[in-house]
């Protein structure tokens, strides 16, 4: 087991300098590990004061890896010690339910260049990692996504094919009576991957990503999931050619939203599509110089969401108002990626991801309050 990260000593942390404010949306002090390469790519929370971001840090020799998680208490974000984790692993998607129950997903290393699952519950002091199953464990296997609702635990990702390197097949993990096991789901398409899934109750989920008939040579398409309780059904979104999906909330049964982007004669763009518990209807975005993608997003209301991403080098923040999406200005950063998302009360939202740090020549971990 490695050293538990808890905190990290003053040389060895860096936080972001004072907060910069744009149009509602602050800069908020986030640790990072240094020296290293800091990604946050998701996050969730149960409330204001139980945020929860996670990722990975890279030694800058390469080599060497290992998660990286944060809290934001209400007061400041600080370092979760990673006490129970396997090492040479990486963090991807994570869901607060309390301060003492969160999940967390993502892979570990396997073998020269493989990697396995890797499913993590934190009780409030430490971190138990739970055997998951791998669809082929002499490869690679990744979960980008987690969601917990009614005593069932999603997870969601990919592994590669046996019989195709160059292919990837949809993975999807359930939790039931304290164990996992692959969840069967129809066959879509020849390459498969989920990024995200998002839950309201034991009959009621969500798995989005992207599929293609042929990833060297055919055009992405939507991948969107449904389980009803009993099964994982396959729906279509309406979509252009060359869209693929990155991000999933599903508020109620007849309130979800999925986002990603998709190619237009403008470039790619942002894509949005919402699901009125009948049918989905894609929803119109700003159209934006240079392009953009979004990766994630979270619905306060009917009325109320955010999306969050990368557009030119810049974040890309949009706020649905119940009418119509709208870009919102964000503070500068230099080469930012928004990769995740969460609730933070009283109709407040965060957003998490890297920003490139020209001093030091590395990403460091990126934080916004709006």
């Amino acid at each position: 087991m490695r050293t538990p990260v808890v905190l990290i000593a003053a040389g060895a942390m860096l936080l972001a300098g004072s907060p910069a404010y744009a149009a509602g949306w602050t800069t908020v002090p986030s640790p990072s590990e240094v020296p290293g390469d800091n990604y946050l790519y998701g996050a969730d929370s149960s409330g204001a004061t139980n945020v929860w971001a996670v990722g990975g840090v890279y030694a800058p020799t390469g080599g060497n890896f290992h998660a990286l998680a944060m809290r934001y208490d209400g007061t400041a974000w600080r370092f979760v010690s990673r006490a129970g984790l396997p090492g040479n692993e990486t963090l991807r998607g994570v869901d607060a339910i309390s301060a003492g129950d969160v999940w967390a997903v993502g892979q570990v290393r396997s073998g020269i260049s493989g990697s396995a699952t890797l499913a993590a519950h934190w009780n409030g002091t430490a971190w138990t990692r739970e055997a998951t199953p791998n669809a082929n464990p002499a490869s690679m296997n990744n979960l980008y996504g987690v969601a917990a609702a009614g005593g069932t635990v999603w997870a969601v990702g990919n592994y590669v094919d046996p019989s195709s390197s160059i292919n990837r097949r949809k993975l999807i993990l359930q939790r039931t009576g304290g164990a996992w096991h692959v969840a069967a789901a129809p066959a879509v398409a020849r390459y498969e991957s989920l990024a995200a899934v998002d839950a309201t109750g034991p009959a009621d989920a969500w798995a989005v990503g992207s599929a293609s008939a042929d990833i060297n040579s055919a055009p992405l398409t939507p991948l969107t999931l449904h389980w009803n309780g009993n099964a994982w059904v396959s729906t279509t979104l309406p979509a252009a050619s060359g869209t693929s999906l990155a991000g999933v909330d599903a508020r109620t049964s007849s309130d979800v939203w999925a986002v990603g982007s998709t190619y237009a004669s403008t470039g790619r763009q942002p894509y949005t599509a919402h699901f009125d518990g009948t049918s989905w209807r894609r929803v119109a975005t700003p159209t934006l110089p240079g392009g953009g993608e979004l990766t994630d997003v979270v619905a306060l209301s009917s009325s109320a969401a955010v999306a969050v991403g990368r557009s030119n080098g810049a974040p890309l923040i949009l706020r649905w108002d119940g009418r119509s999406w709208t870009r919102e200005a964000a503070p500068a950063s230099s080469n930012p990626f928004l990769t995740g998302a969460a609730a933070a009360g009283s109709g407040s939202v965060w957003a998490v991801g890297y920003r490139f740090e020209f001093n030091a020549y590395a990403n460091r971990t990126l934080t916004l309050l709006g």
